[in-house]
């Protein structure tokens, strides 16, 4: 069958683009979707391998029953007293297991095959857990194929309720954002109007404001750590003024606040350059019949410059509210109380440190309805406009 010429043009935009649409399948929706399932489940990332570790099952027997099994006048009557299926997968083989899997061992594992195999010499070969359990167990060995997260339901997202940390990290995220967003917005906007000034000089203070959001986020947390810590820039400075030294970052009353400079000094630059492409496209004869009328540069400033940056102030606004939501980098380098911990650091801490992804997963959950929920807001009461 003859394709048409648009079929054909089609076929081949999609081939084209196959690679970013498998990545965007691979690395957003999927991890998505698995966040959400893993959010009602106890998943925890330390056990997701457990049935795929190898081990050498005569080794883990001596462990068990403290014997060779080369040693003489040692019978299978004198193990069999006192071997237990139960303690010898969970302690001498090293693996956790949940109560089906423990009731199936306890029912189905041939303990008299394995304590012969022993003595016989037959268990000197590596192998992974999963293939001794299905070698051993007259039943039920699928229960050790693959880790299966129990299913919670709601008992990750009823445990938030009472966790402390989850409100506090939650009510420092929002304090973050509703502090940061704002000022590194104006602060983006001005240096965008000065930027687009015609004055000597203007690209090299382009650079100069813009260097901070491309640089390394570990770099410059080191840099404000030299700054911040108590025999820093910063103290020494204010010691001129005969004020003591002050332990920015371990202290609770100062350590989110200079985190918020910190991130207002990297972010400004960035937005800078959405202003910048705003304002350029504003026509200048707005700004030449401003000044026919005499006005200064503030009130063409907040009556014409700032009204007609809208679109771009809805989309930074927007954009900064979803990074200082989810900001992490800056408070894993620089915080180490848990009173300022905002709710992505507590995220990773529970993923990676607690190794409960299930809990993790239930908390990003509420963050992404929450980020969701403010982003429409905003859409709905600020209106994005097309002045020209």
């Amino acid at each position: 069958m003859k394709l048409s010429s648009k079929a054909r043009e089609a076929i081949a935009g999609y081939i084209f683009a196959a690679p970013i649409i498998i990545s965007i399948l691979l690395f957003t929706i999927y991890p998505v979707f698995a966040g959400l399932y893993y959010s009602f489940t106890n998943y925890q990332p330390t056990e997701a391998q457990k049935f795929k570790m190898r081990f050498i099952p005569e080794e883990a027997m001596m462990f068990h029953t403290a014997v060779f099994p080369d040693e003489e006048d040692v019978s299978y009557e004198e193990i069999a007293n006192f071997f237990n299926p139960v303690d010898f997968v969970l302690y001498d083989v090293g693996v956790n297991l949940n109560d089906k899997q423990i009731e199936a061992i306890r029912k189905y594992l041939d303990s008299e095959r394995l304590i012969k195999d022993f003595l016989a010499g037959k268990l000197k070969e590596e192998m992974t857990v999963s293939k001794f359990m299905e070698k051993y167990m007259k039943a039920e060995s699928n229960l050790f194929k693959r880790y299966i997260p129990d299913f919670l339901g709601l008992s990750n997202f009823k445990k938030m309720i009472k966790d402390q940390y989850f409100w506090i990290s939650l009510k420092n995220a929002f304090v973050y954002s509703v502090i940061v967003v704002p000022v590194q917005t104006l602060l983006a906007i001005l240096l965008a109007v000065a930027a687009n000034m015609k004055i000597r000089g203007r690209g090299f203070f382009k650079a100069v404001f813009f260097i901070p959001s491309i640089s390394s986020s570990a770099a410059i947390s080191m840099i404000f750590w030299l700054i911040y810590s108590k025999p820093g820039v910063l103290n020494r400075l204010l010691g001129y003024f005969g004020m003591q030294p002050i332990d920015w970052l371990n202290n609770p009353n100062t350590a989110l606040g200079a985190i918020m400079v910190l991130n207002i000094w990297t972010t400004a630059g960035y937005f800078m350059v959405t202003f910048l492409a705003g304002l350029q496209g504003i026509p200048g004869t707005i700004y030449e019949a401003a000044e026919i009328d005499g006005a200064k540069f503030w009130r063409r400033f907040w009556k014409i410059t700032f009204p007609l940056l809208r679109p771009q102030i809805l989309f930074v606004s927007i954009m900064g509210i979803i990074g200082c939501m989810q900001v992490f980098d800056q408070i894993y380098f620089l915080i180490k109380n848990m009173r300022n911990i905002t709710i992505s650091y507590y995220i990773y801490k529970n993923a990676f440190e607690y190794h409960n992804m299930g809990y993790a997963s239930a908390i990003a959950m509420v963050l992404f309805l929450i980020i969701l929920l403010i982003t429409t807001l905003q859409r709905k009461f600020i209106k994005e406009e097309a002045y020209f």
